[in-house]
């Protein structure tokens, strides 16, 4: 059997999956300096990202943030903890549940561990 060479192959190539970026349920924590001159290197406000946490979770089941390093999760905790006694006095017997993993990060062209902490709000009989 002899091929046609005239006619290109068609080689099947795996394209890679493409990486959601706008997704509304994930939220970054940065760490940094609080002294910092610029702030877009200022650490990230635990207020301002506990009433994002519960803008996200008003639309959606659960919101994801993403932190790399002490600083950063030290903003996720404290945010989830504002949230959490927000979310008690708004509702009638929910209560928000968190999650933790690590996951791989790049930062500055370097490979870093941060934590990926998930927050769902679920009524307190199934927290129980």
């Amino acid at each position: 059997m002899i091929e046609n060479l005239d006619e290109p192959s068609i080689v099947a190539e795996k394209e890679p999956k493409p990486k959601v970026k706008n997704d509304p349920r994930i939220l970054k924590a940065r760490g940094g300096d609080p002294n910092d001159v610029d702030e877009n290197r200022r650490p990230t406000d635990p207020v301002g990202l506990s009433r994002s946490i519960l803008h996200v979770l008003k639309e959606h089941e659960y919101v994801r943030v993403l932190s790399v390093g002490p600083t950063a999760l030290a903003s996720v905790m404290s945010a989830f903890r504002l949230a959490s006694r927000e979310i008690e006095s708004l509702t009638n017997g929910s209560v928000l549940i968190c999650r933790q993993s690590e996951y791989s990060a790049e930062i500055g062209g370097k490979k870093a561990k941060g934590v990926s902490t998930r927050i769902f709000a679920i009524d307190i009989k199934y927290a129980l």
